[in-house]
């Protein structure tokens, strides 16, 4: 009975916290939105042939992955008593996930740029790209301001993702853009695009390590 009564106090207080609620919510069309982005760039990707394009699609398609889960165990938080479901050990475990992540896009970065391999791109990827980061890259950005004025661990969670994602598509347009416009093939096109590369793996990683420090301060 307890129980029920504590699923049903936590049902109330996520039905009032009105942009958690939001947030929640609109992650679904998000996640459609994703979807057909990550189909859309999987065809660039066998058109072109291009090995990076695809590879790039992967990792974006992981993180629409992880956003599905965050969603499950935020469900479970609220419906369920176990201590591995509360918000900050559902916050932790992505925080965890994402340094996993990170860590096999840096090597991955590395292996491209070891080996020179040349990024192909059909045409239409940079105006697709270009759309989508500017619709994207503005709202992950305001999206991830407002989630931690709230200190929701779940708001937070899916604004982060929001934000990675967005960071994947940026990487592609740079990327797509030195390509069209540059050698493809020369020193200056390559090292642009590791630079590029080894930025994003930055901002994702001090963005997981500052949500494991917000956590261990949480429950300090």
């Amino acid at each position: 009975m307890g129980s029920k009564k504590e699923s049903l106090r936590r049902a109330g207080a996520f039905l009032k916290d009105d942009y958690r609620r939001r947030t929640i919510l609109l992650s679904f069309p998000s996640i459609i939105g994703s979807i057909i982005y990550a189909y859309l760039t999987g065809m660039a990707s066998a058109i072109s042939q291009s090995v990076w394009l695809g590879i790039m699609t992967v990792f974006y398609s992981v993180m629409i992955f992880m956003k599905i889960v965050v969603l499950r165990r935020a469900g479970l938080s609220i419906i369920s008593r176990k201590e591995r479901f509360t918000p900050a050990n559902n916050y932790k475990s992505l925080c965890i996930n994402l340094i996993v992540f990170d860590v096999v896009f840096g090597i991955s970065l590395m292996i491209f740029h070891i080996n020179g391999i040349h990024k192909e791109y059909p045409g239409y990827t940079i105006y697709v790209s270009a759309i989508y980061v500017l619709i994207r890259a503005v709202l992950a950005s305001w999206n991830m301001f407002k989630a931690k004025k709230t200190n929701s661990f779940t708001t937070i969670s899916l604004r982060m993702i929001d934000a990675v994602k967005a960071l994947i598509i940026l990487l592609i347009l740079i990327t797509s853009v030195i390509s069209k416009f540059g050698d493809p093939r020369s020193d200056l096109t390559r090292n642009l695009n590791s630079i590029s590369g080894i930025a994003t793996f930055l901002i994702i990683l001090v963005m997981s390590i500052s949500g494991l420090l917000t956590v261990k301060k949480e429950r300090s």
